[in-house]
């Protein structure tokens, strides 16, 4: 997880990157901004292939239903999936909307699902911000087409230690002989996470990633 911007948004306030005076056959993505600094370069990826909005994490779960996006992404941010104040309603969209609305978690996303599904999430081995490490995939989802071991970046202080049932561990990496959850997809609800920055330019393989989850919704 990386360091949060600084931001004075409203509760409820939303942000659209795109025109809407355009018509578009785009789907539309909103984007639930945990206030991190990749948020933006996360959003950028996604508006090469969708209709990006973005809300702040103390938006209402009525104003994400309202919005009726066709895919969501749970964007990075710092702190602790357990902390109300942290993840916000990124907390009720995983557990009541990506059951049904296609959903990507990123770094703070992935370990609220872990958290919000039973699992746990603790220390990492060692915090790392701004490190690639080899990722291993199922080769499946969002990993469709993606070359093993790619670099991936990586900033968190925090990894899922158990994942429940209900997800399939996707991508690992290794960290002295430990392996570490990467990547995770729910069995049965259309909500994959990834625990590195598909958006830094230290993921090779970032946009790829990106358009596989766009092209699912």
């Amino acid at each position: 997880m990386s360091a949060a911007e600084s931001s004075e948004s409203a509760g409820d306030s939303s942000e659209s990157t795109t025109d809407p005076s355009e018509p578009t056959d785009d789907p539309s993505i909103l984007v639930v901004d945990n206030y991190d600094s990749f948020t933006y370069n996360l959003v950028e990826y996604l508006s090469a292939h969708a209709e990006v909005t973005v809300v702040t994490n103390t938006a209402s779960l009525e104003t994400i239903r309202d919005a009726d996006p066709d895919g969501i992404v749970c964007s990075p941010g710092p702190g602790h999936p357990e902390n109300d104040r942290d993840v916000g309603v990124s907390r009720a969209v995983l557990t009541e909307l990506s059951p049904s609305i296609p959903t990507l978690g990123v770094c703070l996303g992935l370990e609220a699902a872990v958290y919000e599904y039973g699992g746990s999430v603790g220390r990492a081995p060692e915090p790392v911000h701004g490190k690639a490490s080899p990722v291993h995939h199922d080769g499946e989802g969002v990993f469709a087409g993606l070359e093993q071991a790619f670099p991936a970046g990586r900033y968190h202080s925090l990894v899922a230690t158990t994942v429940p049932s209900c997800f399939a561990v996707t991508a690992t990496t290794d960290h002295d002989g430990e392996s570490l959850v990467m990547g995770v997809r729910h069995r049965s609800y259309p909500l994959e996470c990834v625990q590195f920055h598909p958006e830094s330019v230290l993921t090779g393989v970032g946009h790829a990633l990106v358009e596989n989850f766009v092209r699912s919704v």
